[in-house]
């Protein structure tokens, strides 16, 4: 949790709010409607990591990770993210426009 709270306001806001008991080991955090289970697990694996590749993923979910970092306040993938677009998926981006 004390990285959670670190590294995303977002989370760290939520955490905050929620009661919890000492006996209980897990927290359950509604996300917003706009972030996928899968989608999350990724940004899990960069908030306790510090890295994520982007090579690996199609664009599409790219843009996915992009929109629920941007929605978990966590601007420093955001502009990673949003660098990572403009060199090396721009031809994408410029026929995906509308997306």
């Amino acid at each position: 949790m004390n990285i959670l709270n670190y590294r995303s306001s977002y989370l760290r806001r939520v955490l905050s709010t929620i009661e919890r008991r000492n006996d209980e080991p897990l927290i359950h955090i509604k996300l917003p409607n706009i972030i996928l289970p899968e989608i999350f697990q990724i940004i899990l694996r960069y908030i306790y990591g510090g890295k994520l590749s982007l090579e690996e993923y199609d664009t599409l979910d790219i843009i996915k990770i992009l929109v629920a970092a941007s929605e978990l306040s966590l601007q420093e993938l955001v502009d990673y993210i949003q660098s990572f677009l403009t060199k090396n998926k721009a031809d994408w981006m410029e026929q995906n426009f509308n997306l």
